[in-house]
């Protein structure tokens, strides 16, 4: 058995990757986490009490799944390095800078930070890179629409579609939304639009605009169990694994 540790337990993510385990024989959850001041602490979720502390099951787990906010998250990482335990993090919203520091845990346990774990996203990473090599004069747009209770903006799949494509475009520069007279558009500009309402889970186009013709991408997510069921691959993906930073492409064979 796996044993799990399951940070933000009682958020949308959290609850849908505990149940998500609770559907696998391979793995059991050991422990629930949520902040300080959360009224549900003390509640159980799978039979398992929700704490604030990761400390207070860590050392019975194997891997540690982390759904809360980049302050936190980074915490959770530090501790689970520290008590050589693998982590698994689909937190989003990190700047360039925690983004770094969470990356540096990778010396001391295997790690996987990514904004999304559905197997379509990580697969249209990957297309979309293919598509700005071939297409290197077509203009690159971004829309991404999630529920209006989503935090960050633009969403971490959004950001890391934009650096899919900056990765064979070395001169691309970022531009969020487009008000006033902006005059014509640039040739280097990935154009990032966010949009917000209802309780859409994630959908992500990426469109690729030439003379005469246009090429689109899109990605919808139905359900958080896609996400849900992305994290329980990494999971049995990284249990076992060597220090080191590794990959959704990594656990799809991609």
């Amino acid at each position: 058995m796996i044993k799990v540790i399951v940070c933000g337990a009682l958020g949308k993510m959290g609850r849908t990757v505990i149940e998500e385990i609770g559907t696998d024989k391979e793995l059991e959850l050991v422990g629930a986490v949520e902040a300080a001041g959360n009224a549900g602490l003390g509640t159980k979720v799978s039979g398992v009490e929700v704490k604030s502390r990761i400390l207070d099951s860590i050392s019975s787990c194997d891997v540690v799944v982390d759904f809360t906010n980049p302050k936190a998250a980074l915490e959770h990482i530090h501790e689970s390095a520290a008590a050589g335990k693998a982590a698994v993090i689909g937190t989003t919203g990190f700047t360039s800078e925690e983004l770094s520091v969470a990356m540096k845990a990778a010396a001391w346990i295997p790690i996987i930070i990514s904004p999304n774990m559905s197997a379509g996203v990580n697969l249209m990473f990957k297309i979309v890179e293919e598509v700005a090599r071939a297409l290197p004069d077509f203009d690159a747009e971004i829309v991404e629409i999630h529920h209006n209770k989503k935090k960050d903006s633009p969403s971490g799949t959004a950001a890391r579609l934009a650096e899919a494509i900056a990765r064979v475009r070395p001169s691309a520069r970022l531009v969020h939304g487009r008000e006033g007279l902006v005059g014509a558009r640039k040739s280097e500009e990935i154009g990032m639009h966010s949009l917000r309402g209802g309780d859409v889970v994630g959908e992500h186009t990426v469109i690729f605009a030439g003379e005469g013709e246009r090429f689109e991408l899109t990605h919808r997510a139905h359900s958080r169990r896609t996400l849900a069921r992305g994290a329980l691959r990494a999971i049995h993906f990284i249990y076992g694994k060597e220090p080191g930073i590794y990959t959704m492409a990594d656990v799809l064979g991609l």
